[in-house]
């Protein structure tokens, strides 16, 4: 079994400060990690290969600087892992999904492409289905199981109060719910063991593709709530009253 698994290298959301007179994110000294649904993806190829053995080859695009998340991803359970350098920092889900596309061309032959369902920076969800789309293969979204037989995957995904249940041939691009599992966190042998791993680096250049982006980032701003106050001053029987009509008329109740 051949599976390819995407994982994208995030900054950690909950250290991003805003400028808001600037209209930008201040990623100034901001950690990085894996992002938390690509996580999944991983853990979930390492519980395959571990039932039907195979090779996972962990597939990334980002700056130099991710190889940090790179070795963690080998430590989780990557085989190997293949690093499109890309140092524009484009957020571009058209763009990432084309040359993400001609990296597995590169790669070769696959059974299975995972992916998180979106990553937790921009939260768009559209980069797999758009990798699937460019090569032409079938693909599942939002899967909170996966069973793996030798000419037929099956998997559930949930839809509301609805489990729906899916097979498919291979090969397929699969996208990864959180609840699908929990990711391991790695042993110091197998972060000791990532070291020993193949790392493929590949310029983006080297893939001689067209990479323009569609989307232009003007400004970032922060959603402005107002909040209605009203205070009543009469008698508690009254102001019930008084709040109970105003409630009434807002359409509350």
């Amino acid at each position: 079994m051949n599976i390819i698994v995407c994982f994208k290298q995030v900054v950690e959301e909950t250290e991003i400060r805003i400028d808001r007179e600037g209209g930008r994110l201040i990623l100034d000294d901001v950690p990085t990690k894996i992002s938390d649904d690509d996580r999944n993806a991983i853990e979930e190829a390492t519980k395959i290969k571990q039932k039907s053995g195979g090779i996972i080859t962990g597939l990334t695009l980002g700056p130099q600087e991710a190889k940090k998340q790179v070795k963690e991803a080998l430590a989780m359970g990557c085989d190997k892992v293949y690093h499109v350098i890309d140092n524009e920092g484009v957020q571009d889900s058209f763009r990432t999904a084309k040359i993400l596309s001609d990296a597995v061309k590169k790669i070769g032959e696959f059974d299975i492409i995972l992916c998180g369902s979106a990553s937790t920076d921009r939260m768009a969800g559209q980069v797999g289905p758009s990798l699937a789309e460019l090569l032409e293969i079938p693909q599942i979204t939002l899967v909170s199981k996966i069973e793996v037989n030798d000419s037929v995957i099956k998997v559930e995904k949930k839809l509301d109060d609805v489990k729906e249940v899916i097979e498919s041939s291979f090969p397929v691009l699969i996208t990864v719910s959180r609840e699908i599992n929990e990711p391991r966190v790695p042993t110091l042998m197998q972060v000791m063991a990532a070291g020993k791993k193949p790392i493929s680096e590949v310029q983006i250049q080297e893939l001689q593709g067209e990479y323009v982006s569609t989307i232009k980032e003007i400004k970032i701003e922060i959603p402005k709530t107002a909040r209605k106050c009203i205070m009543f001053k009469d008698k508690a029987s009254e102001s019930a009253q008084k709040l109970f009509e105003s409630l009434k008329k807002d359409g509350v109740i």
